[in-house]
């Protein structure tokens, strides 16, 4: 791939996702508002009101990174991400963005270039989340149990699911949603005791994260 020297070599994708992981959407949902904060600050000239009345206000401009967070969910562009821009009035959790898995590859992928070319240092939230994430993970008790056998025999659907946060009855949309949040943070941490936990899960208990 070209080395990027330049913010202007960056496509307002790469901004968005870069926007979108610097206010933690590896680990939890954000809302298209903050993800469009961010992007100004990152590059105010693409991502501000085009009147030079409104541009001198400092406002941000939420319609090129809803374009740009909508390209980068299509599938022809990898769905790195999952969300959408706008809640129904009655459902505004709906409202905001996270990474999928394959977003989280994209980013550990591209981070160095995109730090390059916008003259920025590695944020410091993902490192925390993913210390976080590594400890909760490591503690729980499916993760203790393929540690000492080196399996998941003793790991019943019911464990399986406590480790996600949700029922034992939770619809197969709700576990596959939560266990794809694990993968995303995962991918990004690259432990390869993690990796491996989580692939032996993801055969093991199929019938419940796969369509």
């Amino acid at each position: 791939m070209k080395k990027t020297n330049s913010k202007n070599e960056l496509s307002n994708i790469d901004i968005a996702l870069f926007a979108l992981y610097k206010c933690g959407g590896i680990s939890k949902k954000i809302h298209t508002e903050h993800i469009a904060w961010e992007a100004y600050q990152l590059a105010k000239e693409r991502f501000s009101w085009r009147l030079p009345e409104f541009r001198e206000k400092g406002f941000p401009d939420k319609t090129p990174i809803r374009f740009a967070l909508e390209a980068a969910k299509k599938k022809e562009n990898g769905k790195l991400v999952t969300g959408r821009a706008g809640g129904d009035i009655n459902r505004p959790e709906l409202e905001g963005w996270r990474f999928t898995p394959q977003g989280a590859e994209w980013i550990e992928k591209n981070e160095k270039r995109i730090l390059s070319a916008l003259k920025e240092k590695a944020p410091d939230l993902p490192k925390l989340v993913a210390d976080r994430f590594i400890r909760q993970l490591k503690n729980d008790p499916c993760f203790i149990s393929f540690r000492k056998n080196g399996n998941l025999n003793e790991v019943s659907s019911y464990m399986f699911t406590d480790m996600l946060g949700c029922a034992p009855d939770a619809s197969k949309d709700i576990i596959k949603q939560k266990f794809n949040q694990l993968l995303t943070t995962a991918n990004l941490i690259n432990d390869k005791e993690i990796t491996e936990f989580l692939e032996a899960c993801k055969i093991k208990f199929s019938q419940l994260i796969t369509d």
